[in-house]
């Protein structure tokens, strides 16, 4: 377990290494786009594949959950002589609650890419990137700035071109560090979606229902951290298109 804090710059490293030499290695019409955005959906693609699964093992759980919750609830009532109309509460208010985490349960997935992707469009349309923003935008940004540097370097003026190389070259690995951040928080989050909803299935118990509960408090947490990385991309980008458009 030591060696993954010492893998995890290294697989970064070797992403964003992959991400500057794309565009030299391919052929001009394919250029820099959708590098991200083909990672992600392999990801999506491949969580997807689990949900079925996990699903049913979580239905496993939870069921026996409910059983061993319903043979405590009623047989305690059982054992204090609770009288008829005591049982039909109970009943009703264990049915209820059952249904309710039942329900959490079989709509896990869906409810949870709902969150992620309703904050994911409220940072897109409130900064103008729009509700279709996509992670490789974040990179072509920064090739088109280095592309367009390197078209207006000039052999008589050799230090301010070198400069603004530097400069545009400097934005392409901190916009190619942004997009890997933004791709390992969303290949998080499609992991999440579908491998986590197996703590849905804790929801069979009152005793193990916040467990539950926590799966979207998770959910929203992770949902919040990409609406808060889109509003600050949004923020980067204003600067920049100033900036490409005084180069």
């Amino acid at each position: 377990m030591k060696s993954l804090p010492i893998l995890r710059p290294i697989v970064i490293l070797l992403l964003i290494t992959a991400t500057l030499l794309y565009p030299v290695v391919v052929s001009a019409e394919l250029g820099n786009k959708n590098v991200f955005d083909t990672v992600l959906q392999k990801y999506e693609q491949a969580s997807k594949s689990w949900s079925s699964k996990i699903i049913e093992h979580a239905s496993r759980l939870f069921w026996t959950l409910v059983v061993i919750s319903m043979v405590w609830t009623f047989g305690m009532m059982a054992l204090r002589r609770a009288d008829l109309s005591e049982f039909f509460a109970e009943f009703i208010r264990f049915t209820v609650f059952t249904g309710f985490f039942w329900w959490l349960l079989t709509n896990g997935p869906s409810f949870a890419d709902s969150i992620i992707q309703s904050l994911r469009q409220i940072g897109g349309e409130a900064t103008g990137l729009g509700k279709d923003f996509n992670i490789s935008s974040i990179v072509d940004m920064g090739f088109n700035i280095f592309f367009k540097a390197l078209d207006n370097t000039s052999f008589w003026s050799p230090v301010d071109s070198f400069i603004g190389v530097i400069l545009s070259g400097i934005i392409l690995v901190v916009l190619a560090l942004i997009g890997v951040n933004m791709l390992v928080l969303l290949c998080s989050a499609w992991i999440l979606m579908y491998g986590g909803v197996f703590f849905l299935g804790f929801g069979g118990s009152r005793w193990t229902s916040d467990i539950a509960i926590n799966y979207y408090k998770t959910v929203l947490g992770v949902a919040a951290s990409l609406l808060a990385m889109t509003l600050l991309i949004g923020i980067g980008a204003s600067f920049l298109d100033a900036f490409y458009a005084q180069m």
